[in-house]
């Protein structure tokens, strides 16, 4: 049954205006959007992600456990730490694995040098030309050369950080269930201290150049949000989730959170928490979490708290701006505690596998990311589910393509277009990843 209650096909009367996205450009992935509207009434909207499926949760079924992460970790090359390090968690909570604060240290890190990598990417290259009137980043640059150089040494910084921790650029093999195969030297940390320090400036400038901005007012309207709760600091690891309802969740309990169902005109299974749309990504977490904020990311929420809006997701931009800011000093604190109490080449822990199920949440850039497995006593996956942030996101994106609709009913189609696609792009979806099947038969 679909989670929306529209139905999967109208028919079209001679009064209907159909506006129709082909291909949603500066995203991850391939979609559209199709809206029906009848006079100035929304008749119906389809996020349609026509992304070809994908089987990983088939492809990993009977292989071993620590084979598991080597595949996961190649659903995004974006997002391969957030869906490595969810894995080797829900992997390390089936046989109760307990690293070690080393190891937690190295996978903290890892992960904030894939959000700088991330954000960096969305914030200045797919974002920005939105707000300053160009088509890409490339026009985007006659006009602002140096803050797209800017931008790309602040991405390949988060990039420095996941080669050093996981071996290579993309896909990388050296976090492992259990620990790291190896650590990075003194010396490749101190040489990421020192490129972090000299592109921090260019997080502020996110910041700055897109609270310059005021958000758009069609595209208000209520979001119930979902956000991993992070423990005592800011960041992207934890067990339990924030509901926007006061609820606080543990991470084993996600399925009360997700509901997945299958729609029609989606690869992509769709979401919803008590029966409504709902949020995740950068807004949520600064919307819970921000309190944990230190230095600049804190001074910065502060001074631009009412670009947050919860009811605009627009606003999930600058959030994301604000994390760039977080991400760069947090870092470095991580990397000068490693340093401090000295790097050991600690090996892997042993551990005993055995019939059991795991299951572990992280946030990846674009919001939280569910890995659950199921395995029999020789350690082989026997079930698997993998839920990602922009699936979660997909029945939200067409609520609000629905606001944007029926407040612009009267603004020419192209209008309608151009700001459905700079709400879309607000999310920073990825659609590849979002694209997994129910069942293959």
């Amino acid at each position: 049954m679909a989670v929306s209650s529209l139905p999967d096909s109208l028919e079209v009367t001679t009064m209907s205006k159909i506006i129709k996205i082909d291909e949603l450009t500066r995203v991850e992935g391939h979609g559209g959007i199709e809206v029906i509207l009848e006079g100035n009434k929304v008749k119906d909207v389809k996020f349609n992600v026509f992304e070809g499926p994908r089987f990983f949760e088939h492809l990993i079924k009977t292989m071993q456990y620590d084979k598991i992460p080597d595949v996961t970790r190649r659903i995004c090359a974006i997002c391969t730490a957030s869906h490595s390090l969810a894995s080797i968690g829900a992997i390390e909570n089936a046989f109760q694995v307990k690293s070690s604060p080393q190891t937690y240290k190295l996978r903290d890190l890892l992960i904030h040098g894939e959000a700088i990598e991330s954000h960096a990417l969305h914030v200045f290259m797919l974002a920005l030309p939105d707000f300053l009137g160009f088509p890409d980043a490339i026009h985007m640059s006659t006009k602002h050369l140096d803050a797209v150089k800017a931008a790309l040494e602040l991405k390949k910084t988060g990039n420095m950080i996941h080669t050093a921790l996981s071996g290579r650029d993309v896909h990388g093999m050296n976090e492992r269930v259990g620990g790291f195969s190896k650590v990075p030297s003194s010396e490749a940390l101190l040489e990421i201290r020192e490129q972090l320090v000299r592109v921090q400036p260019t997080t502020v400038l996110a910041v700055s150049i897109l609270s310059g901005f005021a958000l758009p007012e069609y595209n208000m309207s209520d979001n119930v949000l979902l956000a991993l709760d992070s423990g005592d600091e800011f960041g992207y690891l934890g067990d339990h989730i924030f509901t926007s309802d006061n609820e606080r969740i543990p991470e084993t309990e996600y399925e009360k959170l997700t509901n997945e169902s299958v729609v029609r005109h989606s690869y992509a299974k769709f979401s919803s928490y008590k029966g409504k749309s709902f949020m995740v990504g950068a807004l949520p977490r600064l919307y819970f979490n921000h309190g944990k904020l230190r230095g600049t990311a804190a001074e910065l929420y502060k001074e631009h708290k009412e670009l947050l809006d919860i009811r605009n997701t627009i606003s999930n931009n600058i959030a994301q701006a604000i994390e760039l800011v977080h991400d760069v000093e947090y870092s470095v604190k991580v990397i000068d505690s490693l340093l401090e109490s000295g790097l050991e080449n600690e090996g892997l822990v042993d551990f005993e596998v055995y019939e059991s199920r795991g299951i572990n949440a992280v946030e990846a850039p674009r919001g939280l990311l569910y890995h659950d497995y199921t395995f029999d006593d020789e350690g082989r996956i026997t079930k698997s589910n993998i839920i990602t942030p922009t699936a979660q996101n997909a029945f939200n994106i067409e609520k609000d393509t629905r606001v944007i609709a029926s407040n612009l009913a009267d603004k020419p189609v192209d209008e309608v277009k151009q700001a459905i696609e700079i709400m879309v792009r607000a999310y920073d979806p990825c659609i590849s990843c979002s694209v997994h099947v129910a069942q293959l038969k």
